[in-house]
């Protein structure tokens, strides 16, 4: 059966029948005996599907995958070039073994972590259809639009002349050509994901801080809890894929410079930067929960189980990533290191003078609602420019 390649412009459009198409692979006999090497390929292919084919690079999979920090060592550390060799062989050998009910098929490019995609050929009628085992000569499948030159009556085809029309025939695949040129340069433009637009402010155009109280053990020496850096892992790890860093304070001080912004991870906050937002969480008889007070019903505005997120352009530029209890801050923090999941509405958050807040409902399906605002004359007066 002949084959072509989806490209990406055409990736959303079967992404239903790619993603069964790999269930299908990872269950087959070849897999089934392997699930690093299912898990490397439904990583490889749903990055694909999403436009994240820049995260498919050696090290951040190896990151994602394998565990390794970001400063490994590529070159000595052979975990993914394996793990993808594994994934090509074993390919090799479920589409080897027949799989006539596999209409999309997937196949590793050496040198490559990037998959491509195939489905079967479909024959314009402009083409020659392939010929039967049992014919002499290859069978030619008819033209519609020619037919109506030649046997309709000039009176059908109105003052066009058979001329021009063929003319428009020949240029028809040119068109289309120049047509899904555009679609791909546009597909390229847009490629840059909130995600990316969103960390690279942070970590690129940033010095970004994080603060950590420190605790003093038993009268001594200042300490950090470990539990404090667990909940942060995910944005160190982060900080390394965008090859940049994150240096810890224990101080809430806005004496930070021009291109800082300060990380806050729970309960605290810069002192009298949150008493006039939106959202905030509050304690309350039941429990910690996320309160509207711009509700013109009391009550009216709580969101239950959720995260919040508050990004502040005054002074000093700040995120502050809470929640209703640990388990809603420790989800925030995954969501907003996962491309996959990562909220559009986050793109343009870091203009001067303005404050994003975002709540993040635990409950499935619930989707993120977001607030973009001006901050109080008080604090928009100091931002000035950054």
């Amino acid at each position: 059966m002949d084959r072509e390649e989806i490209q990406p412009v055409e990736f959303l459009r079967y992404a239903p029948q790619l993603e069964a198409a790999l269930e299908a692979v990872c269950r087959s006999q070849s897999f089934r005996t392997s699930v690093k090497s299912c898990q490397f390929l439904r990583h490889i292919v749903r990055q694909t599907l999403h436009g994240n084919v820049d995260e498919l690079k050696e090290r951040l999979i190896g990151m994602a995958l394998l565990g390794r920090d970001a400063s490994y060592d590529t070159g000595s550390d052979a975990g993914v070039r394996v793990r993808a060799n594994d994934v090509r062989k074993r390919l090799a050998a479920y589409y080897a073994a027949g799989c006539p009910d596999d209409e999309f098929t997937f196949d590793l490019p050496a040198g490559s972590y990037v998959p491509r995609f195939h489905q079967p050929r479909i024959f314009s009628a402009a083409e020659s259809v392939p010929a039967s085992p049992n014919s002499a000569a290859p069978v030619t499948a008819p033209l519609s639009m020619p037919a109506l030159v030649v046997d309709s009556p000039p009176a059908m085809l109105g003052a066009q002349p058979a001329e021009q029309l063929s003319l428009l025939l020949l240029a028809l695949p040119t068109v289309a050509a120049l047509f899904f040129c555009l679609v791909s340069v546009r597909w390229q433009i847009t490629r840059e994901h909130p995600f990316v637009s969103f960390w690279n402010t942070v970590f690129q155009e940033h010095h970004a801080l994080l603060y950590v109280p420190a605790a003093r053990a038993d009268g001594q020496q200042e300490v950090i809890p470990a539990d404090q850096l667990e909940d942060a892992a995910p944005l160190f790890n982060l900080a390394g894929r965008f090859h940049a860093r994150i240096t810890l304070t224990h101080s809430l001080d806005a004496d930070g410079g021009p291109n800082d912004i300060l990380i806050l991870i729970g309960h605290p906050s810069i002192p009298a930067a949150a008493d006039d937002d939106r959202l905030a969480v509050e304690a309350s008889p039941s429990g910690r929960r996320i309160l509207d007070r711009a509700a013109s019903v009391p009550g009216a505005g709580s969101y239950g189980e959720a995260a919040l997120l508050t990004i502040s352009n005054g002074p000093q530029r700040s995120i502050h990533i809470d929640g209703t209890d640990e388990a809603a801050t420790a989800s925030l923090i995954r969501d907003l290191s996962d491309s996959s999941v990562f909220p559009d509405g986050l793109a343009d958050s870091f203009r001067d003078g303005t404050v994003t807040q975002v709540v993040f409902p635990i409950n499935p399906g619930a989707h993120a609602v977001v607030f973009h605002e001006p901050l109080p004359n008080t604090r928009a007066a100091m931002s000035g420019p950054q």
